[in-house]
């Protein structure tokens, strides 16, 4: 398995070289490498849209079963530490065939498009109270004060997690987020395995609750869902499946907030035009999320030898397919470094395609029209603090900024 030019690949580090601005590395891997290996995360990079589709239309051949495994070494402290907990079992997001159906069924009947619309008095009045709290201060730091508690609150509430828990549980998730998608040192790494176990204990006690005491929520939803002829949720699909919901429920609208206030307000005319028309909000979002994806990138693994951009590989190869890069193939997105909030058609790959298309996805863009909305109702003269300093989280597969300063 060779490529023309194998140096590409074996300069990708999306932790510090690549992580600030990608882009011009993902436009020279479309043109002179669109397959290639990166020892970094132990995998091929495949960064143009064609194949990606391709690869997302055959779950088949190409297994979700290492989504969460992307490649961070764990050290054997931490390894030990996490064996004192439930074993890892897959969930949707990393499962195949008839479990994947098995475990996705729930989640498709907890975020519902028909049911995610009865949430938006809701949302309003989370963001309504959010803005309300800063919006007399003329500034503010809107990750921290807007875009990542408006969509934990979202969706502790739809689970039934006590609100009370809310910073304890960012705090939790947080850690086991950078555990399997971050490199850290070791007595970090074990800290954050430990905090996962914790997470995994408080999940359960609200499990416990449930099943003496069911309540009209996402929990007990779960502890009852079971296709018929299936079996129920384990205790350990359970748990892991309730703290993929919360993670995945907040961090990537957390990111789909803060990367689009970033792209609207560093060129004001955008921000003006959005205040304007705010009609064009939703079309806005769809570039925000294919111009700046919160979610750059995911894992597959070859269950047979297959043949992908002309490289052959055997089955248990596994691909790291480039949704930033594919979002801003020119093949499919004529002038696709141009972000353009009227972009049509915008087949973007930032939820996904096919059978693992983001259940989340009608949650997560009501939370950002609804965000957009008020911010430009309430706040058309918000602008970006001048020379501050905008870093990206360190994360291979959530993409956002760890702070953005704005005033007005």
């Amino acid at each position: 398995m060779t490529t023309n030019n194998p140096s590409l690949g074996m300069t990708y580090d999306p932790f510090d070289r690549h992580l600030e601005n990608p882009y011009s590395f993902y436009t020279q891997l479309r043109h002179e490498e669109p397959i290639t290996f990166s020892p970094c995360i132990n995998a091929y990079l495949v960064s143009r849209y064609d194949d990606i589709h391709s690869i997302l239309s055959q779950p088949d051949t190409f297994s979700s079963k290492d989504t969460l495994t992307p490649g961070i070494t764990m050290y054997p402290r931490t390894i030990a530490e996490l064996s004192k907990g439930y074993p890892f079992v897959p969930i949707a997001v990393n499962a195949d065939g008839a479990n994947h159906v098995r475990l996705r069924e729930p989640l498709q009947k907890m975020f519902a498009p028909v049911r995610i619309r009865t949430m938006e008095p809701l949302i309003r009045q989370i963001v309504t109270r959010l803005v309300d709290a800063f919006i007399n201060d003329g500034h503010a730091e809107i990750i921290s004060q807007l875009a990542y508690p408006l969509p934990l609150e979202v969706v502790l509430t739809l689970l039934g997690v006590p609100q009370k828990d809310m910073e304890e549980i960012k705090r939790l998730s947080d850690d086991w987020n950078a555990l399997i998608l971050s490199p850290m040192p070791e007595e970090r790494q074990v800290a954050h395995a430990q905090s996962l176990l914790a997470l995994h204990r408080y999940i359960v006690q609200l499990i416990e609750q449930r099943r003496s005491a069911p309540r009209e929520d996402g929990i007990t939803d779960l502890l009852n869902a079971c296709i018929p002829g299936e079996e129920p949720l384990s205790e350990a699909e359970l748990i892991h499946t309730i703290a993929g919901v919360i993670l995945a429920g907040y961090v990537t609208t957390t990111n789909l907030i803060g990367n689009g206030l970033v792209l609207l307000l560093e060129e004001p005319t955008r921000w003006q035009t959005l205040c304007e028309h705010p009609d064009l909000i939703p079309s806005a979002i769809e570039e925000i999320l294919r111009y700046h994806d919160p979610v750059p990138g995911l894992t597959r693994t070859t269950t047979r030898e297959v043949t992908v951009g002309g490289v052959v590989m055997p089955a248990g190869t596994k691909l790291f397919l480039l949704y930033s890069a594919a979002n801003r193939d020119e093949t499919q997105f004529p002038l696709g470094d141009q972000f353009d909030m009227q972009r049509k058609p915008n087949r973007h790959l930032a939820f996904g395609y096919g059978g693992h298309f983001c259940v989340g996805a009608p949650l997560g863009r009501l939370e950002g029209r609804i965000t957009f909305e008020m911010l430009t109702q309430r706040l058309p003269g918000m602008r970006l603090v001048a020379n501050q300093k905008l870093s990206h989280v360190p994360n291979l597969i959530h993409y956002g900024y760890q702070s953005v300063e704005v005033e007005w």
